[in-house]
């Protein structure tokens, strides 16, 4: 279906609306009815309801609710069971300070690089209780989760992304069949916006680099008042402070041994059969056997919590299932067509500035539209092509491509990542967003000059 510009619609309102009512789901509800009444017309409310069961039935989404909700287990056993608890006030002997904290989540998201959503959760859960303690707001805390997650796994070729872009590589012809792998390691030194979202990250976490934004804002309120997320910010809709241990509390529970195994486990699982939800269940198996063994729950305690666990993920399911709807209805009504059609005659201008010309679009449309691994099945095909048949370099055609489903990963406020680092943060996804977005420009405009200088030096 070919609607032109109308296309572009629904996602105006879905932008418009939740940024200035700040209700997620009624802002993607509101543009998927209006992608529907376009697509349908007066048969709109099948469309809608079709979307919606199309979504919920789909592996994506079916995935993620498996996975949000055994780590909604994990959350809650590692709460009940003083396991987090324990992690904290063991830290706290040796990140003493704030800028030891944020060292620490830093070096927790840099050795999950293998799957962005094992990142994305354990980051979180491990570190909330370490952050809280120093007063940094967690606005802080889900800007360095989400602004390291996609951006590691990137960098990293023995990850879901270096695998998933390998084949991706060949398919749409960077290079021959069975050289993707080889390929992809190639390009890594070109995705310049992996490499310098990591090292804003890292100057930030140890202090050579501003607060800038929302970040600035609420860091100067938890310092203040000790209010890490306020309740405009946070998904329980109350103020969020930070924990006031005292010396003897922390001298009665400093184990941090079930905490840090639980989180050898999911790692281990995840790298050994390539599935978080693999991970997070021999997590699960192994502190319910330490909930039981230490007697710190019973096992009708450990279903009522599990089943507690299960709960509080419930309505981030809900929106990730109206976000994939969303986004499926705006393929539906042709929308990345119509970009495609406003890209092509731009991207043939010139081969030194093409990488330049393809991340900056792919970073406006991920932005806009989402998408990552979505995005670069759609428009690689397109961009690849086009890119070498002119004369640009085809690794730095891939890298750009690769650094702007990173972007898009982690700056689409309906994106999957996001709503991850919301769950495991407790901070809405806008204010994920708003946290992020101002280092991301300044990781954009580097990487921008990089790929226009790379274009024309290769």
């Amino acid at each position: 279906m070919q609607l032109g510009f109308l296309s572009l619609l629904p996602i105006i309102v879905f932008f418009v609306l939740v940024f200035t009512t700040k209700r997620m789901i009624m802002s993607l509800n509101a543009g998927l009815l209006l992608a529907c009444i376009l697509l349908s017309g007066t048969g709109f409310l099948s469309s809608y309801l079709g979307f919606i069961q199309e979504s919920f039935m789909g592996g994506t989404a079916g995935y993620l609710f498996l996975l949000l909700a055994l780590f909604g287990v994990l959350i809650i056993l590692l709460d009940k069971t003083g396991a987090a608890l324990g992690f904290a006030n063991w830290v706290s002997k040796f990140a003493n300070t704030k800028k030891k904290a944020l060292i620490l989540a830093y070096i927790i998201g840099i050795v999950t690089f293998v799957d962005d959503y094992l990142h994305e959760m354990s980051m979180g859960t491990a570190m909330r209780p370490v952050t809280d303690r120093f007063r940094i707001s967690r606005s802080k805390l889900a800007f360095l989760n989400n602004f390291t997650a996609s951006t590691i796994c990137i960098l990293v070729p023995i990850s879901t992304w270096g695998a998933f872009y390998a084949g991706l590589y060949e398919s749409t012809g960077v290079c021959a069949e069975g050289a993707g792998m080889s390929t992809y390691i190639a390009s890594i030194p070109f995705m310049f916006y992996g490499i310098f979202a990591l090292l804003i990250a890292l100057l930030v976490s140890i202090g050579l680099f501003p607060d800038l934004g929302m970040v600035k804002k609420q860091e100067k309120l938890a310092q203040e008042t000790g209010i890490v997320c306020p309740k405009e910010r946070s998904n329980e809709n109350e103020d969020i402070m930070a924990a006031e241990e005292t010396e003897e509390t922390e001298k009665k529970n400093a184990n941090p041994i079930p905490f840090l195994l639980s989180l050898v486990a999911i790692i281990a699982a995840t790298m050994i059969w390539g599935d978080v939800c693999i991970g997070c269940c021999a997590a699960i198996v192994f502190m319910i056997v330490y909930s039981l063994l230490s007697k710190q729950l019973t096992w009708n305690e450990i279903l009522d919590t599990s089943t507690e666990g299960v709960k509080s993920m419930f309505s981030v399911c809900f929106v990730i299932a109206v976000a994939i709807a969303f986004t499926a209805a705006n393929t539906a009504i042709g929308m990345s067509d119509y970009l495609v059609g406003i890209l092509t005659p731009i991207l043939q201008s010139s081969a030194a500035l093409f990488p330049a010309i393809a991340f900056t679009f792919l970073v406006i449309h991920g932005f806009f539209a989402g998408g990552a691994w979505t995005q670069s099945m759609i428009f690689m095909p397109v961009i690849v092509p086009i890119g070498i048949a002119i004369g640009a370099n085809p690794l730095l055609i891939a890298a750009a491509c690769v650094s702007g489903s990173a972007f898009s990963s982690s700056l689409y406020i309906g994106a999957d990542a996001t709503l991850l680092v919301s769950a495991s943060t407790e901070v809405t996804p806008k204010g994920v967003i708003d946290a992020e977005l101002p280092y991301a420009i300044v990781a954009c405009v580097l990487s921008i000059i990089a790929f226009v200088i790379a274009g024309f030096i290769m």
